[in-house]
């Protein structure tokens, strides 16, 4: 019955230990709301202001369903012991609810290389400034509001973490759509990931267009031109080069037509070492296949143990009537 209530306890601690691990090194990339400012750290009433300036740039009008390009910056950042710092991009500063999703948007990629609402960007020592900028496509038509937000931790990693936000909104109105508007296809989505060595293919469908040119640069390098081909139907297609390492890679297309030419938001493509990816149910059977086998082990080995010494206790005896 001991055995059984140790084995049990050992199962249990070994299958809740990832569960139970904190985040005192950020939460990483992903979609959260304004709430996690505190709450990725411990509670959010703890939190003390940044003394960090949050402000967000973006169009006044965007097209509905159509692709445009908002931008983070944040100012006179104190650069914490990891670098870490969370960025924010928001519909409101309610706590919950408050994701760009919640208001109709669609983010399809950040300058960071992902997808979310919420990045962690590493800054260097003695930085800072950062942005952030995110590809977003237009909800329904109407007037909406986007935030930032922020939060870091201290320097020393110690007492309670900080958490600013934009003072005031900025303000988008989403329109309908002009006819004959040059513009990508409502169903177009970019890449944004892509393994280093790789070349980028990428086909671009659009409408009321009738010629493309595409250019591309690393982050805050130089721009260049690409070729690109016509397939037909309103098809484009054009090829980014290869990285050497990991980095990420922006490219806008400028589209010519018969109504006013647009040029699209810059979009992000992750250049990246190939993932590798963990089943967490394999895992966990693994190590209690391996937990069942080592308690195996030492039950037999109690045994012969146990028939050993008994062994031995009946030798004594033998010799003890033989004596007698």
């Amino acid at each position: 019955m001991r055995r059984a209530s140790v084995f049990g306890m050992m199962a249990v601690l070994l299958l809740a230990s990832s569960h139970g691990a904190a985040n005192p090194s950020g939460v990483g990339s992903g979609t959260f709301d304004a709430q996690c400012g505190g709450a990725c750290h411990g509670d959010a009433d703890m939190n003390r202001s940044s003394p960090a300036t949050v402000s967000v740039e973006a169009p006044s009008v965007a097209y509905n369903g159509l692709l445009t390009s908002v931008s983070v910056t944040v100012a006179d950042i104190q650069t914490t012991a990891n670098g870490l710092l969370g960025v924010f991009l928001l519909s409101d500063l309610t706590g919950a609810g408050d994701t760009p999703a919640d208001d109709g948007w669609a983010i399809l990629s950040n300058s960071e290389g992902g997808t979310e609402n919420y990045v962690e960007a590493r800054i260097s020592s003695g930085q800072t400034e950062h942005t952030v900028s995110w590809t977003l496509r237009a909800p329904s038509i109407g007037t909406y509001n986007l935030h930032a937000a922020v939060h870091h931790g201290t320097q020393d990693g110690s007492e309670a973490p900080f958490f600013g936000s934009t003072l005031s909104p900025t303000v988008v109105e989403v329109v309908e759509v002009p006819e004959n508007l040059p513009r990508l296809a409502a169903d177009f989505a970019p890449p944004t990931q892509v393994t280093v060595g790789e070349a980028s293919e990428i086909d671009l469908q659009t409408e009321f267009v009738n010629s493309v040119t595409v250019e591309w640069r690393t982050v805050g390098g130089e721009s260049k031109t690409v070729v690109v081909q016509p397939l037909g139907d309103e098809t484009w297609s054009f090829t980014l080069p290869p990285s050497v390492q990991p980095v990420v890679l922006e490219w806008r297309a400028h589209l010519e037509g018969d109504g006013p030419s647009q040029t699209t938001p810059w979009f992000q493509v992750n250049s990246d070492d190939p993932s590798w990816s963990v089943d967490e149910t394999t895992a966990y059977a693994q190590s209690l296949a391996m937990l069942l086998a080592a308690t195996s082990l030492f039950v037999a080995l109690q045994h012969r143990r146990t028939a050993s010494e008994l062994k031995a206790y009946e030798a004594e005896l033998d010799d003890v009537g033989g004596e007698a």
